[in-house]
């Protein structure tokens, strides 16, 4: 009889491994910038053909567009950044708290939540989406929307053992 190779991984998040993730959901992963960028570069050049006219009241036009194509852009960015420091203060990840425990298993993984009391979540493998290792942190993501955070040191095993365990159980398309 052998026995089931598992990993268990307490999570405890703090503020700044919330952040960092979701600057890389909203930003890496969803491409999120690139709308208000465009848009910002659109005004801009309309702003500068409406300078190059050189009639009465380009200046003014040319410094509406610039004002509207910069200052949207910075709105929608520091929107987000207030949103995500409001999120922190709502959870209270200041200082790290118990948010979750994650368990590898060989069937697929097991979250329990450690902060209410509800039935475990049990997902197989093949349902798993994908699986991000960056700085400090594995985002262990489990539909397009939802994802776990796995940050390092916190398991009971190295972090290069819990992202082998990942890559060899999801593959490695879908390790990232």
């Amino acid at each position: 009889m052998s026995v089931e190779k598992q990993i268990r991984i307490p999570v405890r998040l703090d503020e700044k491994t919330f952040r960092r993730f979701a600057r890389f959901d909203m930003f890496i992963l969803r491409k999120k910038w690139i709308r208000p960028v465009v848009f910002a570069l659109i005004l801009i050049a309309f702003a500068f053909v409406a300078l190059l006219t050189r009639k009465a009241q380009s200046g003014m036009i040319a410094a509406v567009l610039l004002a509207v194509g910069l200052g949207l852009p910075v709105v929608y960015f520091g929107t987000f950044i207030s949103q995500v420091n409001m999120q922190a203060l709502r959870q209270k990840l200041k200082p790290a708290r118990n948010v979750y425990t994650v368990t590898l298993r060989e069937n697929g993984i097991l979250v329990e939540n450690n902060q209410k009391k509800e039935d475990p979540l049990e997902m197989p493998w093949e349902k798993i989406q994908r699986a991000f290792r960056k700085k400090k942190c594995i985002y262990l993501y489990v539909s397009p929307v939802k994802a776990f955070l796995l940050p390092d040191g916190q398991a009971d095993v190295p972090d290069s053992e819990v992202w082998q365990y990942l890559t060899d159980h999801l593959g490695k398309d879908k390790c990232i």
